[in-house]
């Protein structure tokens, strides 16, 4: 007992009282199942069985042959009120303070005014709604100690325990010993939850004392049933005697006891995770046994039918069994601890494990959850390092491991600490198929600012600041700017200065660079809270984007602003992913959390809350799932709805909860890797979802729904097979967007149709985009991007008209001049470089300004990279090909410029 819990109350009148408080206005069945009664008669329960743990821990074991209902003691802080919680209204003559001291408690349990227990109901019922003040400090306190030291508690009479003494082996208790105890503590429980009443038709301490067990030996040879002559032959067990009890003698009778047995009411059938038993199974021929077990069952349906929750009612029907053992496996309470383990996860999280689940609900919609398991030091390692950005030692933070451990997860996870906090948080994602979009993740997260910026209408908002800051600082380079964020020009204004393009190319990334570091600086400094940017999948990150994400870090170093913090997400390298040279840069300039697969542990959370199951009845299911996925949380989490869609783990409406096929789940052969994984369980899918999902993959991890709408010739049927999709778990829908819900699944999903054949459609959704910007100069950038994108995965090969190479030549070369205006010259080379693919031989006759205007800018964009001998070639193509001196005239300054930077100057000079 806890030194603040000095006052007791007896506890069938805390009972009654208890009920008594709400019955004014609810019945009493409801009341029992009331949050107002169940929360505080959850923490008694926990408080009792705890105490059998501690005294257990120092060697003391209840007796058995004593009615538990009887001794049991609630203690409260802000009461002076005693009594014992008895069965059919039965008290002892003594009166309360005599009786108290009968039991052996060492208190006092006077108040100022004596010993006077009569307090009033409203005295009463405002204590009973305190029962639930902690403070926070305490309860962390209590919880790392195994227990909950709230303002009500309830403990055994101190008389009840009993010393023993453990075998030179140190076994412990026998295990007929101990489910005796738990199921005396079960009707403890029933009498608790049920209001006062004594489960029906369930025999006494002192009847079970006179009974005679009926249990099994195991021998290596064989398992046979003791007989009922056997039974009758045995001696009184040490338990049903009130004696000291010593284990170094007294246990031979239990030396052969299966622990294994499992009683299957099926047959041959292992469920809900019970251990095979290789050995014939044989039922009880005990009348008596039967007897006991129908009068368990019974109880937990009187219980129910109170309206308790079904989870607490399996809680106490599972204890009440334990004095015949007829429930297998997992269902079966091998300890005191294991109860305190449920009766804790129930008052820590009564949503998951104590409320009831709906039965209608129960399908593989809740299998799949967007829910972080096991990673709690690593978030803690990425709150640790933002505190200490925003305070000016800016380091950036990246998240490695290999695909499907949950790194984006966890990173939006934190992205929720965030935005709970106040501050912002950008979000940016690179995309394997979507290249060809200059600075596109940097450019998505920067954009979201803006947006936020846009919300504000007053004349003092902040984006009149940040639009002020942004003038002055950048001048007319903002122009630059705006063509990287398009929502930037409407933050600044429609008048932005029109640059020179005549301008010097050389230092144009590092103007780029300039501007994006400007932009950060202004943002931070002009917000009054701090600004994360995360970048998702970094492998996939082009080399300008990873140019400006290094520059960006070192100007933001601790000499520099505050308020600033960057987050980044990389897979490992893997035969799939190759990390750029600055990637290496980044990831060693700053803290790297490494995530690994989930231990054995952390999946059996992950199962347990996902299927709203203690984890002492999910261990089965866990370990094997842990065996067969190797704890990659994506590989899990698809091979649980997996396992629902073939039925092997399936909604139990009878139960009202999941069960699953042990022996079945075990004996399926599964790929290794969770990619070959993914690429099977899509097969599985009809060919209509199969196809939408293709479709969905081409265009990369995600596609706005309106582009689906706007590309003529594709399926009518595509978006409805993507809400197919979205149903089982493969994609995501927020608004009108479509999202893979992993890079895995797109990736799976885009190796389901042969290489060639991808080519194909890929140019026949860009001629169809294509479509679209006709007679359009203006048209969105974005669309420009993807259209180029898809004929250039498409490829010469799959052009299917000749018409075909001059306009893909051409809206190459339109999406390479945007690309140079948003000052990404990588990405204007290569759509120059495909443009010139496209061509056909006799090209400079037929299409002569076609062809002087890609090569002369590839060359261009080539000096800008440095890339000398590309910069050669396409020199001398021009040169060999131009009509006139004029022509030239560009690539030959284009050839001085790079002789001079080579320090070559006697030939730039000829």
């Amino acid at each position: 007992m806890s030194s603040n819990c000095k006052e007791s109350s007896i506890l069938s009148d805390w009972i009654r009282r208890a009920l008594s408080a709400h019955r004014t206005t609810i019945c009493n069945s409801i009341a029992l199942c009331s949050d107002d009664y169940l929360m505080p008669a959850l923490r008694l329960a926990y408080s009792l069985v705890n105490q059998i743990c501690k005294e257990e821990a120092v060697g003391k074991s209840p007796t058995l042959s004593i009615d538990w209902v009887e001794n049991v003691v609630v203690y409260s802080k802000n009461r002076v009120e005693s009594e014992v919680m008895h069965c059919g209204g039965r008290r002892d003559s003594l009166d309360s303070q005599g009786f108290i001291d009968s039991l052996g408690f060492d208190f006092n349990t006077s108040d100022a005014g004596g010993n006077d227990f009569d307090v009033d109901d409203d005295l009463f019922e405002s204590i009973l709604n305190d029962g639930t003040v902690l403070l926070e400090e305490e309860r962390d306190r209590d919880v790392q100690e195994g227990e909950y030291d709230y303002n009500i508690r309830a403990e055994f009479s101190p008389s009840l325990f009993n010393l023993i003494r453990n075998d030179a082996d140190g076994g412990g208790l026998p295990k007929v010993i101990v489910q005796r105890g738990i199921s005396s503590l079960g009707v403890v429980f029933y009498v608790l939850f049920s209001g006062g009443e004594r489960p029906a038709h369930f025999p006494t301490p002192t009847e079970l004392a006179g009974q005679k067990l009926t249990t099994r030996f195991d021998t290596e040879t064989e398992t046979e049933e003791l007989s009922q002559e056997q039974s009758d032959d045995l001696e009184p067990l040490p338990f049903d005697r009130d004696v000291t009890i010593d284990l170094a003698v007294e246990p031979s009778i239990f030396d052969s006891i299966d622990d294994e047995y499992v009683h299957d009411p099926l047959g041959d059938r292992t469920i809900d995770g019970a251990p095979d038993n290789p050995n014939p199974k044989k039922k009880h021929t005990s009348q008596q046994n039967r007897d006991i077990s129908n009068n368990c069952s019974a109880p937990a349906e009187s219980l129910r039918a109170k309206g308790l929750p079904s989870p607490l009612c399996d809680l106490v029907a599972n204890m009440l069994d334990c004095i015949n053992g007829t429930l297998s496996g997992e269902d079966s309470y091998q300890s005191m601890a294991d109860v305190r383990s449920d009766l804790r996860l129930m008052l820590d999280n009564p949503n998951t494990f104590l409320r009831d689940v709906d039965t209608t609900k129960l399908s593989t919609a809740g299998l799949i959850e967007k829910t972080m398991f096991g990673r709690n030091v690593e978030l803690s390692s990425i709150k640790d390092a933002y505190q200490r950005s925003i305070s000016g030692e800016c380091r950036p933070v990246t998240i490695t491991g290999t695909s499907g451990t949950g790194k984006s997860l966890l990173a939006n996870e934190f992205g929720k600490f965030v935005s709970s906090a106040g501050g912002i948080f950008l979000s940016g994602k690179f995309d394997q198929l979507q290249q060809g979009k200059p600075f596109s993740a940097l450019a998505s997260a920067f954009d979201q600012y803006c947006g936020i910026l846009l919300q504000y209408d007053d004349v003092a908002s902040p984006k009149e600041e940040v639009a002020f800051q942004l003038r002055s600082v950048l001048g007319k380079e903002s122009y630059h700017l705006s063509k990287i964020i398009p929502s930037l020009a409407t933050i600044l204004g429609s008048e932005l200065p029109v640059p020179n393009h005549n301008e010097d190319c050389i230092n144009a990334q590092k103007r780029v660079q300039y501007l994006l570091c400007k932009f950060v600086e202004v943002i931070s400094s002009s917000s009054s809270v701090p600004i994360t940017l995360f970048l998702d999948d970094l492998q996939w990150a082009d080399t300008a984007s990873i140019a400006v994400v290094n520059q960006l870090l070192f100007a933001a170093g601790p000499s520099s602003h505050k308020n600033f913090f960057f987050l980044a997400c990389i897979r490992e390298r893997d035969s799939t992913t190759k990390w750029l040279p600055g990637i290496d840069i980044l990831v060693a300039g700053g803290i790297k959390i490494k995530l690994d697969c989930m231990g054995e542990h952390t999946l059996n959370a992950m199962v347990s809350e996902t299927l709203r199951l203690s984890p002492r009845l999910t261990r089965t299911l866990s370990n094997v799932m842990y065996h067969k996925t190797k704890g990659n949380p994506l590989f899990v989490s698809r091979l649980m709805r997996s396992l629902s869609n073939e039925g092997l783990l399936r909604p139990s409406l009878s139960r009202r909860r999941w069960e699953w096929d042990t022996k079945e789940i075990r004996s399926r052969r599964l790929p290794d890797d969770v990619a070959m994984f993914l690429t099977d369980s899509l097969e599985e899918l009809p060919k209509e979802v199969r196809w939408a999902l293709f479709v969905l993959s081409c265009f990369g991890a995600s596609s706005e729904k309106n582009a689906f709408v706007e590309r003529q010739g594709l399926d009518d049927n595509i978006l409805k097979n993507l809400e197919i999709a979205v149903a089982e778990g493969l994609v995501v829908k927020i608004d009108d967007q479509y999202r893979f819900a992993h890079d895995r699944i797109q990736e799976a999903a885009y190796n389901t149709i042969p290489a060639e054949k991808r080519c194909v459609i890929h140019f026949k959704y860009g001629i169809e985009l294509s479509s679209l910007l006709i007679g359009e100069e203006d048209a969105s950038a974005s669309v420009l991007f993807t259209a180029v994108n898809q004929l250039n995965l498409g490829g010469p090969h799959a052009v299917q008209d000749k018409g075909q190479y001059v306009t893909a030549a051409r809206l190459n070369l339109r999406a390479g001049k945007k690309a140079m205006e948003m000052s990404d010259y990588e990405t204007a080379y290569l759509n120059f470089d495909c443009g010139i693919s496209f061509l056909r031989k006799k090209h400079w006759e037929e299409h002569y300004s076609l062809s002087l205007e890609l090569f002369s800018l590839a060359a261009r964009c080539a000096l800008t990279n440095g890339d000398h001998i590309s910069l050669k070639i396409l020199i001398a193509e021009v040169v060999a090909k131009a009509q006139s001196f004029e022509d030239k005239l560009d690539v030959l300054y284009l050839e001085t410029c790079a002789l001079a930077s080579s320090l070559r100057l006697a030939e730039s000079i000829e």
